[in-house]
């Protein structure tokens, strides 16, 4: 794990791009070279040309020129492919390395920031890839060349290098001066982008609570603040950027205006001829050209160093360590817990306070509880998606951190969310999760739960393509029956059902129900509901109730109060035993 944690590192700091270091220079070498051909045309042209009326030796100089300026443009194409295959490349591999990293993150501390940070954070792979594929490379590389066309001119010119030499200083130390309120404007913009970002994810995937308490205005008034944030934001970015921009094109014009100036002067004086003035003007542009662009990427690089800091942030991410001794064996079924206790920060108070609960293979359990009293918790920690503060689940006797991943997600535990989610492709690919082989069971398991009955009236049955836009084709009832179907497909030996009835219809509930009872005796069931209907099926029931399970009276009336107590939870053919 380590050691592809050095990969990313790597890549997250452009990685491969020395590879191609040589014929980017040479490139850069050739085009700054080519570049003279017309300021010393100028020279030939004022000093030579014009005073002889040499019109043959004009018409060859201009044909030198064009070629120049051709084989200019061909370098630049050929350097500018080289840097957008290395962008790709890059993009690629980071790109899948950071989803790599993400996808083998814990899911606790996953959720600790809101999924628009994390969208955020990939999508600055791309400004990372722009930038260094884009101009900073070649700017880099034609900086040194800057005191190349400088010392040209102190060859032709003598004294007269001391003006674009100072006017470029003063410009590189203006920049750098108003970098740090531009990196400031910059950093303001992103947490205010971040902010309006998780709020719309929240509020998009709890669109059906929002409508039905009619909070669309509430939820109107606060976009609308955080959309003026952001924009105000966005406007000091806007305003500093040009600022930066304007200050380019002043030193630019004051370069030329003073070499033009104290050029004149020297012609007067007979110091240099009107053709070193001509190419001196030029070469000062020649020389400005890499220093502005390397200056106004400096403003840009603020924006990028942010960029970089939010790719990293993947990278830093804990990975799910795989313990030393796996194992690897197929689960029966057992679940115990043994005075868990949970809470998501040091700062927050414990959600479960000390759970005790052993569930034989192929029991079934219900578990009910108020609103908020860490029922789906409760189911996190089963699953291991959540890792007790205290305590420990075992799975077979086995504490769940010692079963190999893979073994306990494909036919070992299976979880039932209360609003599951489909992935683009077609209702079949959904089933099976694309894996081929499963088609025949996954078709089985639908049947199981009325699926049939729906996509016969399909036009396209179970090669019915959900997700994007054609997500909202299906009645959200059919797309949780789908979810369900989903879980149960490979045959789990645990499954621990989170109130997932909660959005289907009256038809489909009724063929879960019936499902849950061929399923009880074959799987473990962990059933999470407020229904006296499901909880029926149980062999023993519990309330969450103050982050502890509190066993229910199976006999007793509907309303009745459970029994105390804070002991351990046995099954009920231990408890037999026991007797």
């Amino acid at each position: 794990m380590a050691k592809g944690r050095r990969k990313t590192t790597r890549l997250s700091k452009f990685g491969g791009l020395m590879s191609a270091f040589p014929e980017l220079f040479m490139s850069s070498l050739f085009l700054n070279v080519l570049s003279l051909a017309l300021p010393l045309a100028l020279l030939q042209v004022y000093d030579r040309i014009v005073p002889n009326s040499s019109r043959g030796t004009l018409v060859m100089l201009i044909f030198g020129v064009l070629t120049a300026l051709f084989l200019e443009s061909l370098l630049r194409i050929a350097r500018s492919s080289i840097t957008g295959w290395i962008g790709a490349r890059f993009e690629h591999r980071a790109g899948c390395a950071a989803f790599d990293h993400m996808l083998g993150t814990s899911l606790q501390e996953f959720e600790r920031v809101g999924s628009g940070v994390q969208l955020e954070r990939i999508s600055s792979l791309r400004t990372v890839k722009e930038f260094y594929a884009g101009q900073a490379v070649t700017a880099v590389l034609d900086l040194p060349f800057a005191f190349f066309f400088l010392a040209l001119i102190w060859m032709l010119g003598g004294y007269l290098v001391w003006v674009p030499a100072t006017t470029l200083a003063l410009f590189a130390l203006v920049t750098v001066f108003k970098s740090s309120s531009l990196k400031k404007a910059i950093d303001n913009y992103t947490q205010a982008r971040d902010r309006r970002l998780n709020f719309t994810i929240e509020v998009l995937g709890g669109v059906h609570s929002v409508k039905s308490m009619a909070m669309e205005a509430l939820m109107l008034r606060r976009y609308s603040r955080l959309q003026e944030t952001t924009a105000e934001a966005d406007y000091r970015v806007a305003l500093e950027n040009a600022s930066a921009m304007s200050t380019g094109v002043f030193f630019s014009q004051l370069t030329m205006i003073g070499v033009a100036a104290f050029g004149a002067t020297m012609v007067v004086d007979n110091l240099i001829t009107v053709g070193v003035l001509a190419s001196c003007t030029l070469l000062s542009g020649r020389a400005l050209q890499p220093l502005q662009r390397a200056v106004g990427l400096w403003t840009r690089f603020q924006t990028v160093s942010l960029a970089r800091k939010r790719l990293k942030e993947i990278f830093k991410l804990p990975l799910d360590e795989e313990p030393e001794n796996v194992n690897r064996e197929p689960i029966e079924g057992a679940l115990e817990m043994r005075h868990v206790k949970f809470k998501f920060a040091d700062d927050l108070p414990e959600i479960m306070t000390d759970i005790n609960l052993d569930v034989l293979p192929g029991e079934c359990v219900g578990i009910a509880g108020s609103n908020s009293s860490g029922k789906s918790t409760l189911l996190g920690l089963m699953t291991g998606a959540l890792r007790p503060t205290e305590g420990e689940v075992l799975i077979d006797g086995i504490p769940l951190t010692q079963h190999d991943p893979y073994v306990l997600k494909h036919g070992g535990i299976a979880y039932l969310p209360q609003e599951g989610e489909l992935f683009q492709g077609t209702i079949l690919d959904n089933l099976t999760m694309f894996r081929l082989e499963l088609v025949d069971e996954a078709i089985e398991v639908a049947n199981m739960l009325g699926l049939d009955e729906v996509v016969a009236n399909l036009p396209f049955g179970f090669d019915t393509r959900v997700g994007d836009a054609a997500y909202e084709s299906l009645p959200r009832g059919i797309r949780q029956r789908i979810a369900i179907a989903r879980a149960l497909v490979g045959q789990p030996k645990i499954v621990l059902f989170d109130e997932a009835n909660t959005a289907v219809d009256g038809t489909g509930d009724a063929y879960l129900r019936l499902t849950l009872e061929r399923l009880k005796g074959v799987c473990t069931l962990i059933l999470v509901t407020p229904r006296p209907s499901l909880l029926r099926l149980a062999n023993r029931a519990f309330d969450l109730k103050d982050g502890t399970l509190v066993p229910r009276d199976m006999s007793a009336p509907r309303g009745a109060k459970p029994g105390g107590g804070g002991a351990i939870a046995k099954p009920a053919a231990a408890a037999e035993k026991s007797a």
